[in-house]
């Protein structure tokens, strides 16, 4: 296991005055020095991305200097130079010189204190045995569980304890390079599901009572073979306590949607939708799918309240350059509710934050443009009527289709007294109710384009939000982790960057 170091201003030689005297000798004076925590609230509340937090983690930080106050323009910058010693004693009052050497040596101080945490608590880094790249890698709910998948087509079962991942089992799961593989959530044992370029899906379930790295403590349970014969791409699985939903596509755009015949019983399954995506892509041109379940157990509640069904799955799909967000109506049909758009190049990757409270949706997306966009997506209800605002990422005919279903919800009549009897024998009024029910659960969103994020690492390969989501984790060709976070302000900024190509990582 090895440690990052992080590199920050080298230590120099204290400055000799009265007030440092006061402070060797422990005595409270005037002059005294703060205490670590106003030391690390001061300078984070001077910086936006300080020097020596750069390698470090947001968990490897204390909460002050992670937030919003870190958030500060980027044209604000703190200059850690040695300022010039004072020629004549500081009088009764501080002087400016004095500040800046007061605020030199907090930093100083500032950066003894997180290098020697960022030692103590460093990445952990350890051989994961496959004899190929490693393509994919996914947690269990907990974080104590890992799995990664590899070309060399076996799949590793890891188990943390005291920070230190211990292999469970290894085994050959395809016969092809594994390309994704994810884990279910806890209330139906412990599960995992994979794909390959072998054009199989295949279904993982843990026996306890096999040992350990003997190869067979996870045994296939289920098996879907690609029904275009084409690869499958990516896979995702959405749980509601112990319903468990899941979507595949492969590599030509064809999307399918699954549940179980028996919500306790994961051996058998039957398709709840199948579409393409988009038009066949040609043979030798590079393509991007993925697909990404809105992982809360309700949708956001202001689409809810529009008319969204309670129990709605909603589903976000990368085809190509384009985001495609289905959700479900009350009879359980997918429709597309919103499109995003401006990708300039195919996507690689989507990600849907928590946050069902929130008010409205956010979705973002890793391009091979070297751009992480991030939308959010509003019920066709809450846009002003006449407009779509600036920033609109959603195709003219489904913007156009959402105001007018406001406008409908808006200017429907609402009859009483003899004329509510007089409608219910009028069969125009009939037949527009049937029409309604039928769409009945279906609400449409409006998208808009919120940040753009370029943050000079080429193709962009990876995007998730945290379980909070309020942070977006990226990765790109530059071999860098950067965290995003949504400042005062509403903007996105880069708030820390971690190397994982440097010092060995």
């Amino acid at each position: 296991m090895e440690q990052h170091d992080v590199k920050g201003p080298e230590a120099e030689e204290e400055p000799h005055g009265s007030d440092h005297d006061a402070a060797g000798n422990g005595e409270e004076g005037p002059h005294s020095r703060p205490i670590i925590p106003d030391i690390v609230e001061e300078i984070s509340a001077q910086l936006c991305t300080p020097r020596f937090l750069r390698t470090l983690t947001p968990s490897q930080l204390p909460s002050r200097a992670v937030s919003d106050s870190s958030l500060s323009p980027r044209d604000r910058s703190f200059d850690l130079s040695r300022p010039k010693e004072p020629t004549t004693p500081p009088p009764s009052g501080l002087t400016p010189n004095y500040h800046a050497r007061h605020q030199h040596f907090a930093a100083i101080s500032a950066w003894r204190a997180l290098a020697a945490m960022a030692a103590d608590r460093g990445f952990v880094t350890w051989d994961h045995g496959h004899s190929d790249l490693v393509l994919a890698v996914d947690f269990n709910y907990y974080g104590s569980r890992m799995v990664t998948a590899s070309s060399d087509q076996r799949l590793k079962v890891w188990d943390r304890k005291d920070d230190v991942w211990n292999i469970v089992d290894s085994w050959r799961a395809h016969d092809a390079e594994i390309v994704d593989v994810k884990w279910n959530g806890p209330f139906v044992g412990e599960v995992i599901g994979s794909v390959g370029e072998d054009g199989r899906f295949r279904l993982w379930m843990e026996d306890v009572t096999e040992i350990p790295n003997a190869g067979r403590r996870f045994r296939n349970i289920f098996e879907l073979r690609s029904d275009t014969r084409v690869p499958y791409m990516s896979l995702d699985f959405k749980n509601i306590l112990n319903e468990t939903y899941l979507a595949l596509v492969t590599r030509d755009g064809y999307l399918s949607v699954y549940e179980p015949v028996d919500f306790d019983n994961l051996a058998e399954w039957h398709v709840m939708s199948q579409k393409y995506l988009c038009p066949t892509p040609p043979r030798q041109e590079e393509t991007g799918f993925k697909v990404c379940f809105h992982h809360e157990r309700l949708p956001c509640w202001t689409a809810v309240q529009a008319g969204l069904d309670r129990k709605s799955l909603s589903l976000a799909v990368a085809a190509m350059d384009v985001v495609k967000i289905f959700r479900t109506d009350k009879d359980r049909r997918f429709y597309i509710a919103a499109e995003l758009t401006g990708a300039r190049n195919i996507i690689r990757d989507v990600s849907w934050a928590n946050g069902s409270m929130r008010g409205f949706d956010i979705v973002a997306s890793a391009s091979k443009d070297g751009t992480v966009r991030i939308y959010e997506l509003h019920p066709a209800a809450d846009v002003k009527l006449g407009q779509t605002g600036t920033g609109d990422a959603t195709t003219p005919s489904l913007a156009a289709d959402a105001l007018a279903q406001a406008t409908a919800r808006r200017s429907a009549p609402n009859p009483s007294g003899i004329g509510a009897g007089l409608a219910v024998f009028n069969p125009t009024r009939e037949a527009a109710a049937r029409q309604s029910d039928a769409q009945a659960g279906r609400v449409l969103q409006v998208p808009r384009l919120v940040a753009e994020l370029a943050g000079g690492q080429g193709a962009v390969w990876r995007v998730e939000f945290a379980h909070s989501g309020d942070v977006l984790f990226s990765a790109g060709d530059d071999g860098a982790v950067r965290s995003w976070k949504k400042a005062l302000t509403g903007e996105w900024l880069e708030y820390a960057q971690v190397d994982l190509g440097s010092d060995g990582a």
